[in-house]
This record gives structure tokens, sequence and C-alpha cells, in this order.
């Protein structure tokens, strides 16, 4: 959020500004009521989240469509899903990196740039070499905005504020966004599929559709202001002082001028200016521990959660149900994982994190379980499949807030990337396996598999620090790998 030479001009002609009033960023929004601008924050970035989980929903949904256009078999269909989440790490890592270099607000902007060009190709893809590709560059598009969503958003509110919040990103993707998501696929490939072509042309337009977010573009560079944690990092306190004051109206409209700026922070006083570190400080000391805790515990619930996004629609054509019933079947089983999110965000700001992950984990394998075995007809199908994924999501949203916190602001977006990356690579991988087990042991065997993987996240879990109500900056307070060189600070 660079500031004009004019602004320049006029602070040197202001009057001497007021004193500072707070020490750090933690103190000064925890001073702030949850005010107008920050609801719009959390909703331009909700908004780019939903169009993600539509797009990444998308190849799931019209699956047998592709298998019938393309010719391709199931492992074809893995394919499409497994090159959209291998893209998802690549942006996860490269979006992660260029947001604590250049900013969240920069990083944000590139993704949804990068998502909408690969959407549009795959609305026009002539052939299946085509789609792959494009599903490679969606998926770029669409791993860097979600992680940098997560931390952008844990770095602008209140401490007590902070779980709820980000943990209701993950109701507006995961929760909301999979019912529209396959509530807007039944419309698509169902009432208006003859209009829209048929089979052969429908899956085209549902493409084209999401293309939509070029749009948020425009407004995020508009009106989207800086984290002022990473500004403060960045020794940019000026600027931090200019969003904090932002994020204190009502009108994230509004630009204020050099004498609206409230000083919230002083040179002296904010938290310490933190020389560049390298990327791999996030695999050494402390937290390595944390890596490798919350990296393993994405692997079983990311892992779970993608098998099921891909093969579901398939896996009821299997038991003798239309492709339009299997939809309606799916839309009906992520309400569940509506309530799952949205159950997150309501205990994120009163249960501690590793407790509530543990617990919902073994409820998700007893869920898992439950289908595996007693899932025969349509009731129990939809019964079983809404309670799991009421668990998944609850996961997935839970460490989804949870992963911001544990890492200094300097690699936060980039080791929340990379946590969430581990769980891409588990969504590139499990897939194939579930396929596999699913060839000979039928729908069972890949629900007996999740279940497993929900056990070893249970246990991986217990390895992570808990947060709850902790500042970031306490958090973090002690994870700097050696003393590092204090810069020269002006007043």
């Amino acid at each position: 959020m660079a500031i004009s030479e004019q602004d320049r001009r006029s602070m040197s002609e202001a009057p001497p500004p007021a004193p500072a009033r707070f020490r750090t960023v933690a103190a000064a929004l925890d001073s702030l009521p949850f005010t107008r601008a920050q609801k719009w924050v959390m909703g331009l970035v909700m908004a780019g989240m939903l169009f993600d989980t539509l797009q990444q929903d998308a190849p799931g949904a019209i699956g047998p469509a592709l298998k019938e256009v393309f010719g391709i078999s199931n492992a074809g269909l893995v394919t499409v899903n497994t090159v959209t989440v291998v893209g998802g790490l690549i942006g996860r890592l490269v979006g992660g990196y260029l947001a604590d270099r250049k900013g969240r607000r920069y990083a944000l902007s590139l993704n949804l740039l990068i998502y909408t060009l690969g959407g549009v190709i795959s609305a026009i893809a002539p052939n299946f070499e085509t789609l792959v590709a494009s599903r490679l560059i969606v998926g770029i598009g669409l791993g860097g905005e979600f992680t940098i969503g997560l931390a952008m958003i844990s770095e602008m509110v209140a401490t007590k504020r902070r779980g709820t919040a980000v943990g209701i990103l993950g109701f507006a993707s995961g929760g909301i966004g999979n019912f529209l998501a396959y509530g807007l696929f039944v419309v698509l490939l169902g009432p208006l599929n003859d209009l829209l072509g048929g089979d052969l042309h429908s899956w085209r337009w549902m493409f084209a559709f999401l293309a939509i977010p070029a749009v948020l573009v425009v407004i995020y560079r508009r009106y989207l202001p800086e984290s002022p944690r990473f500004l403060v990092s960045t020794g940019r306190v000026q600027e931090a002082n200019r969003a904090l004051t932002i994020l204190a109206s009502d009108d994230i409209r509004h630009r204020p001028t050099p004498q609206e700026v409230t000083r919230f922070l002083d040179a002296d006083a904010a938290a310490p200016v933190e020389a560049a570190i390298s990327p791999v400080e996030i695999f050494k000391g402390k937290l390595l521990n944390r890596t490798v805790a919350i990296g393993a515990a994405s692997w079983m619930a990311f892992g779970a959660q993608v098998t099921l996004l891909a093969l579901l629609p398939t896996l009821l054509v299997s038991k003798g149900y239309s492709i339009s019933t299997s939809l309606v079947f799916t839309m009906i089983m992520y309400a569940g994982s509506m309530f799952g999110a949205l159950a997150a965000a309501l205990v994120a700001a009163r249960l501690p994190r590793r407790t509530t992950v543990a617990v919902a984990a073994v409820l998700g394998c007893a869920s898992a379980i439950c289908f595996a075995l007693f899932a025969d007809g349509a009731g129990l199908i939809l019964l079983f499949g809404s309670i799991f994924q009421f668990f998944s999501l609850f996961l997935n949203s839970t460490l989804a807030l949870w992963s911001p916190e544990l890492y200094p602001t300097r690699v936060r977006a980039l080791g929340t990337s990379v946590v969430n990356g581990i769980g891409n690579v588990a969504g590139a991988v499990m897939p194939f396996a579930a396929v596999f087990i699913f060839e000979r042991s039928g729908i069972s065997g890949v629900f007996l598999m999740i279940a497993v993987m929900y056990t070893l996240l249970a246990v991986a879990c217990r390895f992570a620090p808990e947060t709850l109500g902790v500042p970031l900056e306490d958090i973090n307070e002690l994870v700097i790998l050696e003393p590092q060189p204090q810069p020269t600070r002006t007043s």
C-alpha cells in the first residue's frame, strides 16, 4: 500500500502526530471492535475462496461427462484431479513465498489472475491434454489463494476473534462453497443441460462461469488493505498505521489522508523489524516440529476430503444411481460439510485446537466405518455420508485456522502454504490409492482406508502447540533460530 509523493509532502507539513497508543499490532487490533472494514476484508477474501471451491469441485461433479466426451477411464478422471492438486501445491509454495516477500494483497491478486486464465482454458479445451494443462494452471491459482487468505485474516483481527474469523473462511469455502457447488452443478447439468448443449457442452459453460473471479482482482487492488503485521515486519510502520486506520473505520473504500491516519504504533515501540530469513526456517528447530505435526494432519484430512470430492459421484453411479441422482445425493451430503465448517468456526474461540482436532478425528473415523459397513440404500447413504462430511470439513477448517497461528509473520504465509501443500500431495496420491482399493474392495474399502487416515490424524495433532487465545507475537516469540541483527530505528 504505497504512499504517494503528494502524501509524503503533506506529511512533512502536517502538525506533530499524537503519541503512539500501542507497542504491538496485536495490542492495536485487540483494542478495536469488529469493524465494518474488517467485515469487508473478510467478505472479499471469502468471495475468492468461494469460487476456488466451485472450481475444485467441478471435475468430480462432471466426471462422468468428461469420461464420455474424452473417452477416459476412472484413472484418467483421477489424473485431472491429481494435476489440479499438483498445481495447488506449486501455487501454495510460490504464492506463500511471494506473500511473505511482496505482501498478502499482491499475492492474492496474482493468484486470482492465474486461476481465471486456467478456468477459461478449461472451458474451451479441445482435447484431454489441453484440459489437463488447464487444470494445472487452475490449481496454481487455487493453491495460493486459500492459504494466503488464511494468513491475511489471522493477521488483521483481534486475538479473541482470530479463530472464529479464520474459521468463517473455511465455512464460506468448504461449507457453503461445497453445498452451492453441487447445487449449481445440479442446475447446469440437469434442467439447463439441454439448453447448454447437452453432456458434450454443458460442462464447458460451467467452467466459463467459474472464470468470473477476474472481476475480484480489480476490487482487491483498489480496496483491500495490506496486513499491518506484514508491514511492520518489513519496517513500514507508517504504512501499518494507515492500514490500521482503515481497519478501524467503517468504510474500507476511504483512503485516509496523512492527517487522518491514527498513530497506533511508534517506530520505536512497534515490534522489531525482522531480518530476511531463508524459507528453510520452517524446517528447523521448533518450527520443524510444528511443520511435521500439522503437515501430517493435513495429509490425512485433505487426502480424505479430496478422495471423496473426486470419486463420490462415480462411487454412487457404481451403486446403480443415475448421474443426476448421484449429484443430488452429493449435494445433500455436503450440507453436512457446511454445518461442519460452521461448527469449527463457532468452537474456535472456545475450545483448544488439539483437543478439538483429536475428538473430531475419532468421530470422523467412526462415521467412515459406519458408511463402509452400513450405508446400503438411499437413506443410510445420505445419513452416514452427511455425518462423514460434517467431520471432514470440521477437521479441515480447524487445521486451516490453526496452521497460520504456528509461524512468525516473516514466514507465516509460506509455512501455512507448506503444511497445506503437504495435504495437496495427499490429494494427488490418495485418490489413486482409493481407485486401487475400490476396484478390489468396493466403496466399503475406500471408507475403511479413510478411517485409518483419521486415526493417524488424531495422533499427529498431539505434537503441535496449543494456540487458543494467545497473540500471534507471543506464540512465535521463541522460535527465532539465532539472534537476529536489529536494524537502525528512526523516530
